[in-house]
């Protein structure tokens, strides 16, 4: 019997609808070697509680409203821990990031806990449920530097899949200014962020990663 901890699934969505299997008196996830009545088309490779996932598109020639609507998956009984898994994997993360300038230099915090923990990057988080991106980022700056801001402008969006979270990011950068930037005294949450600093630009750019590292490059003197 081939080990289940070595098999590769699909996961198949279109329009929001999910194809699943009946196997063992549950819904699972087809697994890759499974014969489909049509044909798909994969996206990403993700792992899902250590498992290989494939992300698939379907190639339909109609909705296939006979499938399971991923809104409803969640609360489904009968349903493997690992589909629930995959369906929360591929709702998108919406998070926004503020960019603090000060003449040639940029604010940053370092977070103690979360996917930043310990590492200096921009002032940011999740937007809440009902919340606006311009009003979350206002929001986490408060929260994590102790000083009002207002946003100037959005500076644009960044779409990506996470290395190790496969998560969907939509990050939203915007400039913000601090109502009096070269008195303003910090109080960040103490059981969120560690510290909060001024750094030069290229300084910077040289302590922070990823998307973020290269936005901030943007600003640096050509």
């Amino acid at each position: 019997m081939k080990d289940p901890s070595h098999t590769k699934y699909l996961y198949i969505e279109t329009d929001g609808m999910v194809y699943l299997v009946q196997r063992d008196g549950r819904l699972t996830l087809p697994s890759a070697d499974e014969e489909l009545s049509f044909r798909t088309e994969s996206k990403f490779e993700l792992t899902v509680k250590e498992q290989e996932v494939l992300f698939c598109r379907p190639i339909l020639d109609h909705h296939p409203k006979e499938w399971y609507h991923k809104d409803l998956i969640p609360g489904m009984d009968s349903v493997d821990p690992l589909v629930r898994l995959a369906v929360n994997m591929t709702h998108p993360r919406v998070v926004v990031e503020a960019l603090i300038l000060r003449n040639d230099e940029v604010l940053l915090v370092k977070p103690n806990r979360g996917f930043n923990e310990g590492q200096w990057t921009l002032p940011g988080g999740f937007v809440s449920y009902g919340e606006a991106p311009e009003e979350a980022v206002l929001r986490e700056v408060q929260e994590e530097v102790g000083v009002t801001g207002r946003v100037k402008k959005l500076l644009g969006v960044e779409t990506f899949v996470g290395k190790n979270s496969f998560f969907t990011w939509h990050m939203f950068f915007f400039e913000v200014a601090l109502e009096n930037p070269m008195l303003a005294e910090f109080h960040p949450a103490a059981d969120e962020i560690e510290e909060v600093r001024w750094f030069k630009l290229n300084e910077g750019v040289d302590v922070m990663q990823g998307i973020k590292k290269l936005r901030l490059q943007k600003y640096l003197p050509v």
